[in-house]
């Protein structure tokens, strides 16, 4: 290690860990209001605390939203030079007895003439023990609250449809299911709320302009519900991957025509569960109902049709009306939106992979043209599972205590790109990378040390796989996906890039 340029490099000189940002002391003192420091006898006071730090970083990194027990902060770094962060904001959780559970940075898409507002593109979304969503813009204005579910929201994840991910334009994709992009919303018991992307965003776009005109209204948006049939509810991690994916509609009648089972034939929904108890290390969840949806798209239009103009219009018209200008069907009205925490829709499982007494501990997933699911055990094996043909492609063999996440190198389309898989062992404190299609031996291998967190970053703005272009016309994407991209941070406030040499 170059202890001046702060650089860990493999000896085949492939792979570079890059520290390129700090958390300050004073802003770590701020974060924990002494109430978790060590006793300072020559260890680092704040190494306790950080292991129970939630991270959240933007899509390129440069912003850093962390958490920890009630008190959440925004930080901000300079790119392509070592500095320390600065706060941006910094917020608490409003109700006594309430802790963070789950955090998300979420950048929204801002259409290129609005660019330069940047208090219009990113958001702080914070899941809470008691079960509440709360939603902040950058600088700490609490936007939106909603309680979906009385138990804790553990997870928060951002799913772009493959659509969006693979950069075809919609004539390449006519045959694909519909499939939209979706914040998961995952809870303690397994329970899943699917907030649809589109709707949530212009519900946003729409707060975040009132918030800077000091009149924001409540903001809705759609969602659904999902269950499932566990013997005890209560799960590690769970995860919606969206509908089943054809190009070609006389394929997918014949399946649907051959069998009634959800796991053959077209699924309206699909989700991986990683339940803790019974005998099951992980199952696979598919539906072919439609599950109600909880709010009308037609409030929402219409209170966008008042207040926003130009690109945003366009894509909102695009996707509440048809072609013949009436409101889409498939919604309930507003009129008979639940008031209560109603029940969820209850998805069955299609399959599960029995092998006690391994427990899938997380799940994370590959972009969606990649149909890929990374899980973590208890054992400290890495399963790569293929989403579509539901089979397992490999097993990486780690030690307890493992972390993965995806990385890409490469511009331009996919078929450009290069995609690999990147596992960290803290007790070797080793960094091995494997690239898809040669698996069976790491692509390089860097000593960096124990204390490092592997985080994942989104992969496109929310919003970004919207339309643009003229009315019922098919046009290009929102926002084109980025190369996605992972950070490391250390028990001593460190932020660390990972580079590929090609």
């Amino acid at each position: 290690m170059d202890s001046d340029a702060r650089v860990f490099t493999s000896k085949n000189e492939r792979v570079t860990v890059r520290v390129c940002a700090q958390i300050p002391t004073s802003l770590l003192r701020l974060l924990f209001e002494d109430s978790d420091l060590g006793d300072g006898a020559g260890s680092w006071p704040f190494e306790d605390g950080l292991a129970r730090t939630i991270y959240a970083p933007s899509i390129s990194g440069t912003y850093l939203a962390v958490a920890h027990t009630t008190r959440f902060m925004l930080l901000e770094c300079q790119q392509d030079t070592y500095s320390k962060y600065r706060l941006v904001s910094v917020g608490e959780a409003p109700a006594s007895g309430e802790t963070i559970a789950s955090l998300l940075c979420m950048d929204v898409y801002t259409p290129q003439h609005q660019q330069q507002q940047v208090s219009r593109s990113l958001c702080v979304v914070v899941g809470y023990s008691s079960g509440y969503l709360r939603i902040y813009s950058m600088y700490g204005h609490l936007l939106t609250t909603h309680r979906f579910h009385p138990q804790p929201l553990i997870r928060i994840r951002q799913r772009m449809p493959a659509q969006a991910n693979s950069m075809h334009t919609a004539g390449e994709m006519r045959y694909a299911t519909e499939d939209t992009e979706e914040v998961c919303l995952t809870y303690a018991d397994g329970t899943v709320v699917s907030v649809d992307g589109r709707s949530l965003y212009l519900a946003l776009r729409l707060c975040l302009s009132e918030a800077l005109d000091g009149g924001a209204e409540e903001p809705v948006f759609q969602y659904k519900k999902w269950s499932f049939e566990l013997n005890e509810p209560l799960v590690s991690d769970a995860v919606s991957y969206g509908p089943t994916a054809h190009r070609d509609p006389l394929a997918a009648l014949a399946k649907s025509a051959l069998t009634s089972s959800p796991l053959l034939s077209d699924a309206t929904a699909r989700f991986l569960v990683a339940p803790q108890h019974g005998d099951a290390a992980f199952g696979v969840f598919m539906t072919n109902e439609h599950a109600a949806t909880s709010v009308s798209a037609v409030d929402i239009a219409g209170r966008m049709a008042a207040r926003v103009t130009g690109a945003v219009l366009n894509m909102a018209r695009s996707y509440f009306w048809r072609s013949s200008g009436a409101p889409s069907s498939g919604l309930i009205d507003s009129g008979s939106v639940a008031t209560g925490i109603e029940a969820g829709t209850t998805v069955p499982c299609a399959f599960a992979v029995r092998d006690s007494p391994r427990k899938v501990l997380d799940i994370s997933l590959a972009p969606a043209v990649y149909g890929l699911a990374a899980l973590t055990d208890s054992l400290g094996r890495i399963l790569l599972f293929d989403l579509e043909s539901c089979e397992a492609v490999q097993m990486l063999k780690g030690q307890r205590g493992s972390q993965c996440a995806w990385l890409e190198s490469g511009e331009g389309p996919v078929d450009r790109r290069r995609m690999f898989v990147v596992v960290y062992t803290s007790r070797r404190g080793s960094l091995e990378v494997f690239e898809l299609g040669s698996l069976e031996r790491p692509f390089a291998s860097v000593c960096i040390g124990a204390g490092w967190r592997l985080v994942q970053c989104p992969e496109q703005p929310l919003g970004g796989s919207l339309p643009v272009g003229p009315v019922g016309r098919a046009g290009r994407r929102a926002a084109l996906p980025v190369p996605t991209r992972c950070i490391l941070m250390s028990s001593k406030g460190d932020m660390a890039y990972i580079d590929i040499s090609i």
